[in-house]
């Protein structure tokens, strides 16, 4: 399939952050299975599923390709076949930007070093979380965000679910993924959020709801 035009495809989810970030163009070069290397960023469908996946690739074998996101701590469950490749992601469009991706070792030394960065992003976190939720829940934070920073609410329907997305001046701040009942908010964001406010997803799915909220 060398010669196709790259496919564009909008990336979504904080698997593979920072190298990838929500509302992403990407640039999907197709391309057989025996062109893809470890570190190679790809889209594919994982077993039994149509969902459509962007994570990296970390092994090869007869086996087939085990894959990880950046910013998973641990390697997909799955083996992937050739035919659930949809290709190798090259570039990134973000907002006026175009980024390459890469691949290869250097993929693969940077996925590392995210994965390093991580580990010591959490154990500061474990000594710094118990202040940061008090100071969350009490509230004072909220009290100087400014107007024109409102927060909305998505929801978009996905093949096991519906995923909640909490946007703050066009970001994405927080997410609640289908299946889970706790919304993620990326830090420092929770100090300004009132997750008394959010909406309960359970209910909305139950009424097969598809809410877009505003609220301040």
């Amino acid at each position: 399939m060398t010669g196709y035009a790259p496919k564009k495809m909008v990336y979504t989810g904080s698997s593979m952050y920072p190298v990838l970030k929500v509302s992403d163009i990407m640039h999907v070069s197709p391309g057989e299975g025996d062109q893809i290397r470890r570190g190679d960023v790809i889209v594919f469908s994982p077993p039994g599923s149509n969902d459509m996946v962007v994570h990296r690739v970390i092994s090869i074998s007869d086996h087939g390709l085990m894959t990880q996101g950046d910013n998973n701590k641990d390697a997909d469950p799955w083996s992937l076949s050739p035919d659930r490749i949809v290709g190798r992601v090259v570039r990134a469009r973000r907002r006026n930007r175009l980024l390459a991706i890469y691949g290869g070792t250097r993929g693969l030394l940077y996925a590392s070093a995210v994965r390093f960065f991580c580990n010591i992003d959490s154990v500061i976190s474990s000594f710094l979380n118990p202040a940061y939720h008090r100071l969350a829940k009490a509230g004072l934070f909220r009290r100087w965000l400014p107007d024109g920073m409102r927060m909305r609410v998505l929801s978009f329907s996905r093949s096991d679910g519906v995923e909640f997305q909490l946007l703050m001046a066009g970001h994405v701040i927080g997410r609640l993924l289908p299946g889970k009942t706790e919304w993620f908010i990326r830090r420092p964001f929770r100090l300004f959020v009132d997750e008394g406010a959010l909406p309960q997803p359970d209910a909305c799915i139950r009424r097969g709801e598809a809410p877009l909220n505003d609220f301040s």
